[in-house]
């Protein structure tokens, strides 16, 4: 009698079967080939216990070298079990290695009286081919004939058609074959292969053990493993892959995470792929009953943690969550340093409510882009920016920005002259420009004069009454004055032109990019189908990425220093007072400056001096005197070269001068040829292919084809 252990009993492994077998070899057996040493075939062949058949791959594997330290357990009847879940897992591992899956069969309950009812008293693992195929089903065909005759018969009834399951899920329907999604029938082949167990005296033995199967085994381990008795997921797995979904990383990613863990191959895991994602999707229904629970739930602890932590919700009428609104305690700390100037913009798809995001963004003092606030709203009316703005102005003790850009919604600008009257508002630049060019279309083309007058009067201008005049001339000199979008820009022309702007403080930006960056990042995170609990995850995460990014800032200040450019008072005075990120602009401002002052200084060195005017006295007959003297002339050390030739005074130079303008004088002018025009090469006419006639009125086919029209309009029939 042998007895198979637990593992509490003696650390028994079930998994040390397959220890030190190569899962990459088929299951092979004595003389498994397809056929045996007889010529049978192989699915007849049957390996008996403690036979030297079940050795096949071992020996196999001796002989190429390998060790082998255990061999597969083979059940018999008789063999103990210390419990029910280890004997499932003997005669799981023994299915592996002959190339088969197992399932639970028929499981016998006690039902005496005084006994619980979930007590087992004996329960059958067989093949998963058990069962006879469909064509040799008794009236399989007659029963499914009549189904689909019903089912075609009768009527769909549209009110409840979301409740109503696929006809390929109903019972005794046919598959509807153009539906999108089809299931593979597993073959059944009346296999008799199983294993029983029964409960005597405490114990588990084998009462019945029949090996026969009547198909073939799946030789390779690769598609072995997609046996679903084959695929679990362990519990360390588990945790990991938990953990990899709370990032939100894709499933082909934690697949290659998971395998690199298990050794750098995922087709070694004893899972797939779409276990995998069956897990995810199990998490995600998990959260998705209670979504909205979690997130308040979530925001309570924040808010017992740390009291300045600030949220608030968006009921409708029904009680129902809308809108939610949520600041943290360091946010509303560093406030009143960074109001100065703010950026607010709306996006979708980071959430499977659609629900717009609406982040209030900021600059510190390095120049980074930091969250002051964040909302998730139900929908853009004027109304509901409003309830925004009014929350955090709650969460910042009314402390109003003093200048908040954003893009040229209307609904979004009523609520800031509502909310915020006396703080500066100015819509994004690249907005407005994008607009013009969409509405106004070729006229703001490259090279057309428009553009050029209407870029010169938004760049080009320094004072608001400049600016004005030249708006009002432009719409004169091109008759633009009836045009509406150049109306419309005019009326709101203090919230874009940067005229408007010159004593404003909008750092290094006239456009809400910073505010578009965050949210395009954001969506590198999260994803449409996601849960706001998700959602609300990511944003901590970039929360603390940005801290990080802050503290990195600090440590160069700290511990740094910058290159001067220069030995300037100046630029050590920046470098005092400005972080590093803003003195690295200021020093790429100052060596701009530098470089046009030294390429100025170069080309006033490289700019040849005007040659000295000597005098010269001119008599009255207009003949220069002879007392004219040369200029100066170097001369070449040594004897001079044959070649060299004797510069000409100025007086032979004018002299030349005056012949050649007196002889051009003499001669008499002659007309210049006029330049051939250009010969155009005469078009063909598409009909007839003829080049002697000009207009398509000419050509005779089609003065035929004008008069039967004309007839056919009189009412005659005229045939070509």
């Amino acid at each position: 009698m042998v007895r198979i252990m637990s593992q509490q009993e003696n650390g028994f492994v079930a998994d040390s079967i397959l220890q030190g077998f190569d899962l990459n070899i088929p299951a092979q057996t004595e003389g498994y080939d397809g056929a045996d040493q007889d010529g049978n075939d192989a699915a007849n062949f049957v390996p008996r216990p403690h036979s030297t058949a079940t050795a096949g791959a071992s020996n196999l594997a001796e002989e190429d070298g390998e060790e082998i330290c255990s061999q597969p357990v083979v059940p018999f009847v008789g063999m103990i079990f210390d419990d029910l879940e280890v004997a499932k897992q003997v005669y799981n591992d023994y299915a592996w290695k002959l190339g088969f899956g197992t399932r639970i069969g028929n499981t016998k309950y006690n039902t005496a009286r005084g006994v619980p009812k979930d007590t087992i008293l004996s329960r059958v693992f067989e093949c998963v081919h058990t069962g006879k195929p469909a064509a040799e089903c008794k009236n399989a065909a007659a029963r499914s004939k009549e189904a689909a005759a019903k089912v075609k018969e009768a009527t769909v009834d549209m009110t409840n058609i979301g409740e109503q399951k696929s006809r390929s899920k109903q019972a005794g329907s046919e598959m509807d074959v153009n539906e999108s999604k089809q299931r593979n029938i597993l073959l059944r082949c009346d296999c008799k292969a199983h294993m029983v167990v029964g409960k005597r005296n405490g114990l588990w033995s084998v009462t019945v053990f029949k090996e026969e199967h009547t198909h073939r085994m799946v030789k390779l381990a690769g598609r072995r493993r997609y046996y679903r008795s084959h695929r679990k997921v362990p519990e360390e797995d588990f945790q990991f892959l938990q953990t990899l979904h709370n990032q939100n990383i894709t499933t082909a990613q934690i697949m290659g995470c998971l395998g690199s863990v298990r050794g750098g191959d995922p087709r070694t895991l004893g899972y797939v792929k779409r276990d995998v994602s069956n897990i995810r999707t199990m998490l995600r229904e998990e959260v998705s009953h209670r979504d909205m629970s979690m997130v308040i739930e979530y925001f309570e602890r924040r808010k017992a943690e740390s009291p300045n932590f600030f949220y608030d919700t968006l009921v409708d009428s029904n009680n129902a969550v809308r809108g939610l609104f949520w600041v943290d305690g360091r946010t509303r700390a560093l406030y009143p340093k960074y109001k100065d100037c703010v950026f607010f913009d709306t996006t979708f798809c980071t959430n499977k409510y659609n629900l717009p995001f609406a982040p209030i963004v900021g600059i510190n003092n390095h120049t980074h882009t930091i969250v002051l606030g964040c909302a998730l709203l139900p929908d853009e009316t004027t109304e509901t920016f409003k309830w925004v703005f009014e929350r955090w102005m709650l969460a910042m003790n009314q402390m109003h920005p003093d200048h908040i850009m954003t893009d040229q919604d209307q609904a979004m600008a009523t609520a800031i002259d509502k909310v915020f009257p006396n703080s500066i508002h100015r819509c994004c630049f690249y907005h407005v420009l994008h607009l013009a060019r969409k509405k106004l279309g070729p006229n703001l083309g490259e090279g057309h004069p428009f553009a050029d007058a209407f870029y010169s009067c938004i760049y080009g201008t320094d004072t608001i009454e400049e600016f004005e005049f030249c708006w009002q001339h432009m719409l004169r000199s091109f008759d633009m004055i009836e045009n509406n979008h150049l109306n419309n820009m005019w009326k709101s022309r203090k919230t874009w032109a940067p005229v408007y702007f010159r004593k404003s403080f909008f750092p290094f930006t006239s456009t809400t990019g910073r505010s578009e960056g965050l949210n395009s990042y954001f969506k590198t995170l999260v994803r449409p189908s996601d849960s706001v609990w998700n959602f609300v995850q990511q944003y901590e995460l970039c929360q603390n990425l940005m801290l990080d990014r802050e503290d990195n800032a600090g440590f160069t200040m700290e511990t740094t220093t910058a290159k001067l450019w220069g030995s300037y008072s100046i630029e050590k005075q920046a470098l005092k007072f400005y972080t590093r990120e803003v003195f690295d602009r200021f020093q790429k401002m100052q060596e701009g400056e530098g470089s046009q002052h030294r390429q100025g200084e170069n080309q006033r060195q490289q700019k040849p001096e005007a040659p000295q005017q000597h005098q010269q006295t001119t008599a009255v007959d207009g003949t220069a005197s002879q007392q004219v003297k040369n200029p100066p002339r170097t001369k070449p050390k040594g004897r001079p070269k044959i070649t060299e030739k004797r510069r000409k005074t100025l007086v032979e130079l004018r002299d030349e001068a005056n012949e050649k303008r007196r002889k051009k004088q003499s001669e008499p002018k002659t007309p210049k040829d006029p330049k051939p025009k250009r010969k155009y090469r005469k078009k063909k006419c598409p009909f007839c292919g003829d080049e002697d006639h000009i207009s398509v009125k000419e050509c005779k086919y089609m003065k035929i084809a004008l008069a039967r029209e004309d007839a056919m309009q009189a009412g005659a029939d005229l045939t070509l």
